[in-house]
């Protein structure tokens, strides 16, 4: 019967559907939007998708009514569910990244609560945008492609599948699109897909520039001046970096204040770094923010401000920069550019921490065993020990056996102690290779191991540890866990007396008035004076011994003494 009353409408003279549509496309075109309104209302309730997609196009603009999501999403939708690919596009897009209420306008207001019942809001999810866009993209929507690349590569609401996202965004990139040719190209810059492709990357981020977008001049400049897929270049980079910049992209702004900061490509010239970055970080760009905080407590052609300096890092670490949020921690600590305040400099140390710094982390949690800034916590110095020990942080690892050694918030475990010491001297730290050989060659809580000693001893000498070279020294002197070597003693002890270590200069007086092959008594009674006044008790003993004893009996020093540790390091 429906269908009857409309063929008897056509008939008697009322308009087609189509016939309605194509007015309010020429309404339209006039910018008569109320016709189009009208029109279109009517073609769109007998079914025209066009229409409905039309009609969504309205109320997603605002043209010739109130702007409404919400409304515009269920026209989209009936078109969409018709296989408009359009309309499935611009709901994909709608879906994915939500749309907030219009500003200005109050949820409570009663009588907008009559005019939009359903709200003006539309809620992200994810899952019906990728609904959408596939149908949009299988129906060769260009756009709708470009965006299903997207999706895929980014991640989000669904698991990255960087095969898929090359392959639509390859689809995209090929007839035109400028946004899938930057996309396609930094998925073979960066290797997503697998190997890596620089120079077919260079290709399409300059078909996306031939097109004016301003991401790929960036990323142009930054192959230049890395020399990726192309001839470094930071004149070429220089100049795609300025274009981008002029045209407000917030990342070549910083990217050409830091080639002005260094003078690549560009004259060096520390006022144009400050302007470009300057532009960035008022934009909210925190490296920008890190990098202007260098400028000013450094100078590099400026004046030096270092009040400058604190406003910029505590302004990059409000974003959440942890390297800014740990200097802006020392500057408070320091008193340097701010009011020194120790509990704000564990504030934002804490919060460097919170976000997985491991640098950050060590700090605070020596802060918490030292009790400095805050009540002394030795737990919460574990904690935050394991936590940078877990990320590889070797000097964590023998702060944690440093607890256990001392018994620090918890009972003395040298066993533990030891592992801990070995864990992070496997790892490369000075401190627990010392410590490490020092245990074992006073066996404590360990086996006695004087070979072993020796290997750690020898470790962190050779990266200069004092109290390590006096005990390798002494290892070599007495022929401990290594063949006796009177010349290697002499070396490792003379290298550590010249930085002043007073146990260095004790074992040299014991060498050369005892163990050495060709005693020099002069020379033991020299070394022992310089560490007696140093304050060395057993320089000061043996001085005694020489004191009352002819020098033809110094061959009854404590020969026996074995390797101590020489400094706490």
């Amino acid at each position: 019967m429906r269908k009857l009353i409309k063929a008897a409408g056509r008939l008697f003279g009322s308009a087609s559907p189509e016939a309605d549509y194509r007015r309010g496309l020429s309404a339209y075109d006039c910018e008569d939007y109320k016709t189009a309104l009208e029109v279109w209302l009517s073609a769109g309730r007998e079914g025209h998708s066009g229409a409905q997609y039309r009609l969504g196009r309205l109320y997603d603009l605002g043209k010739g009514v109130v702007r409404n999501a919400v409304d515009a999403v269920g026209w989209y939708r009936q078109a969409a569910e018709q296989g408009h690919g359009e309309a499935q596009a611009r709901l994909a897009e709608i879906y994915y990244y939500g749309c907030e209420q219009p500003k200005g306008i109050t949820p409570t207001d009663e009588a907008l609560s009559l005019l939009f019942p359903n709200g003006l809001k539309i809620k992200q999810d994810y899952k019906e945008a990728l609904r959408w866009a596939r149908g949009a993209a299988e129906q060769g929507i260009v756009g709708a492609q470009a965006m299903l690349g997207y999706m895929y590569a980014s991640g989000f609401g669904i698991d990255p599948d960087y095969a898929e996202a090359e392959r639509w965004y390859r689809t995209a990139a090929e007839q035109g699109n400028a946004a899938a040719q930057l996309g396609l190209g930094t998925l073979l810059a960066g290797g997503y897909g697998g190997s890596s492709d620089p120079e077919a990357a260079h290709q399409w981020f300059r078909k996306a520039g031939e097109q004016d977008n301003i991401m790929a001049w960036y990323y142009l400049g930054t192959q230049y001046a890395a020399g990726m897929g192309v001839g470094q270049d930071y004149a070429e980079a220089a100049a795609w970096f300025q274009r981008a910049a002029k045209a407000g992209a917030v990342a070549a702004q910083r990217a050409l204040g830091l080639l002005y900061m260094q003078g690549l490509g560009v004259p060096a010239d520390a006022h144009a770094a400050e302007t470009w970055l300057r532009k960035a970080a008022v934009q909210g760009d925190a490296e920008a923010m890190l990098r202007l905080g260098h400028l000013n407590s450094r100078g590099d052609g400026l004046q030096p401000n270092l009040l400058d300096a604190a406003t910029w890092y505590r302004a990059a670490a409000e974003l959440g920069h942890r390297e800014a949020q740990k200097i802006i921690a020392q500057m408070y600590f320091a008193g340097t550019g701010v009011p020194r305040d120790e509990m704000e400099a564990v504030r934002w140390l804490e919060r460097a921490a919170g976000q997985g710094d491991p640098q950050a982390q060590l700090r605070i949690g020596a802060l918490y065993a030292e009790g400095r800034g805050v009540a002394r916590d030795y737990d919460r110095a574990l904690d935050w020990f394991r936590r940078a020990a877990d990320q590889g942080n070797s000097d964590a690892v023998y702060n944690i056996g440093m607890l256990h050694s001392l018994g620090l918030g918890m009972p003395r475990d040298l066993k533990s102690a030891h592992l801990w010491y070995q864990r992070a001297a496997e790892q490369g730290s000075v401190l627990a290779q010392f410590r490490l050989g020092a245990m074992l060659a006073a066996g404590d809580g360990v086996p006695q191991d004087y070979a072993a000693a020796a290997v750690w001893s020898r470790k962190a000498a050779e990266q200069g540890h004092v109290g390590a070279m006096v005990n390798l020294g002494r290892f070599c002197m007495q022929g401990l866990g290594v063949p006796r070597d009177t010349a290697e003693a002499v070396r490792w002890l003379t290298a550590a007396a010249e930085q002043k270590e007073a146990a260095a200069m004790t074992a040299l007086g014991e060498l050369h008035g005892h163990w050495s092959d060709h005693k020099d008594f002069g020379q033991a009674r020299g070394w022992l004076e310089r560490a007696a006044a140093l304050g060395d008790e057993r320089a000061k003993t043996l001085l005694e011994r020489m004191r009352v004893s002819p020098p033809s009996n110094l061959s009854e020093m404590d020969a026996g003494e074995r390797p101590r540790a020489a400094s706490e390091g």
